[in-house]
């Protein structure tokens, strides 16, 4: 929910709260899991003048973690449940350069016990020549904190050990993002073109690593880096309030570069990553008797697997 604060102009208190229990079993290895998350965040815009408006904030999100696997034990097996404490702060300033041009500068910083100052910039920049075109780009990083055993369940899945190599550090991430937009109405209904580029570069990326040893699943930061990088289509056909046509394709590569025995960067593939992927969606709505019919499609090239 958010508290809009009566007496202060534009001063706001989003809140939340989160709780998840999970019984489940990978044949018969139990996973047993609670997760609860509370999270606030006291916000504050304002509008210096005619060209700026300044939004600003302090964030505190507290995540409180068990399970029954080694990602909550200490060395010597006894159960110890984590507990990250993140609050932060961050300001961002949108700038209206002309009436076609907008520019937005961001700063977030948090802290973590566990890794100390933690600064995440970003900047945007938006063209909007006519109402029908809009052009995005946008600069930025962030940084993640893994569960591991809740995001990849493969690790609980079958015979292979789990072997956590070291402390794992956060993933760091910096993104770029180049995007078009392009909606305009027509005769009983509407078109909308999106097609975007993006580029993400990690360090400290944590992969699970199926091929050192056959028996075994071993996580750890990566010795290197990794690479999302791609191009993406989506277009979109609404007529006459009945029918909607959508189809997007997305064409990419993620791979990792990692350190050998000879300090050599040696790039591969990630797995779970195909280089082409495809939608499409065809919906019609038979308004007098209110039925929706919807044919729907995915296409996925050959990817690597484990």
């Amino acid at each position: 929910g958010n508290y809009v604060f009566p007496k202060v102009n534009n001063l706001k208190l989003l809140y939340s709260y989160n709780w998840h229990n999970q019984n489940s079993y990978y044949g018969t290895t139990a996973f047993m899991a609670n997760q609860q998350v509370a999270f606030l965040q006291l916000q504050h815009q304002a509008k210096l003048n005619a060209r700026h408006n300044l939004l600003s904030g302090l964030t505190c999100r507290n995540t409180w973690y068990d399970d029954n696997t080694p990602a909550t034990q200490t060395i010597d097996y006894k159960n110890a449940p984590s507990n990250q404490l993140l609050p932060g702060a961050f300001l961002q300033d949108e700038w209206a350069a002309s009436s076609t041009q907008t520019f937005l500068l961001g700063m977030r910083y948090d802290y973590y016990k566990a890794h100390g100052n933690l600064f995440s910039p970003r900047v945007s920049y938006k063209l909007q020549p006519s109402k029908f075109h809009t052009l995005r780009l946008s600069f930025g990083n962030g940084f993640r904190v893994v569960n591991v055993f809740t995001e990849d369940h493969a690790s609980l899945t079958g015979a292979r050990k789990v072997e956590i190599a070291s402390t794992l550090n956060p993933e760091i991430s910096y993104n770029s993002n180049l995007n078009y937009t392009y909606f305009k109405t027509i005769k009983n209904g509407f078109i909308n073109v999106d097609a975007g580029a993006f580029y993400t570069y990690f360090s400290n990326k944590i992969i699970a690593d199926y091929a050192t040893d056959a028996n075994k699943i071993i996580f750890n930061n990566l010795n290197g880096y990794a690479v999302s990088r791609g191009v993406n289509l989506n277009t979109e056909l609404t007529y006459k309030q009945h029918l909607k046509a959508n189809v997007g394709i997305t064409a990419m590569q993620v791979f990792k570069a990692e350190e050998n025995a000879a300090h050599v960067l040696i790039k591969s593939t990630q797995v779970h990553a195909p280089n082409f992927s495809a939608t499409a969606q065809l919906s019609y709505t038979w308004l007098k008797r209110k039925l929706t019919f919807d044919y729907t499609s995915q296409l996925y090239s050959p990817m690597r697997l484990p």
